[in-house]
């Protein structure tokens, strides 16, 4: 497993495993997944690329989907459910964007 791909694919717990065949590594324990995948390709001497995420952005996408949320929640309690579809749909779309601005997926997909 040396590559960025492979690793995130497996869990936390199966990275801490990994983290502990490297002496380098210290504290894996308390580490996050992102920051796990980090260490090992650090420690294996491989390239790191970091994902920079842009919190604002994605904080702002959040913001608008409770508030679509919400007027969904009010579309099914008037039982209009065209309109409540149309609203769980947008609401898909911007998860996906908030998942796209986190870097879990690639921009070009």
């Amino acid at each position: 497993m040396s590559s960025r791909p492979e690793l995130e694919k497996l869990t936390a717990t199966k990275l801490r495993e990994v983290a502990q065949e490297y002496s380098e590594i210290q504290g894996a324990s308390a580490m996050k997944k992102e920051e796990l995948i980090v260490a090992i390709l650090k420690a294996r001497g491989e390239p790191v690329k970091e994902v920079v995420k842009d919190t604002a952005k994605i904080s702002d996408v959040k913001k608008n989907i409770r508030s679509l949320k919400a007027e969904k929640e009010k579309a099914i309690e008037d039982k209009d459910a065209k309109k409540a579809a149309s609203l769980r749909k947008q609401v898909k779309k911007l998860k996906r964007q908030t998942r796209q601005l986190a870097g879990n997926k690639k921009a070009s997909a």
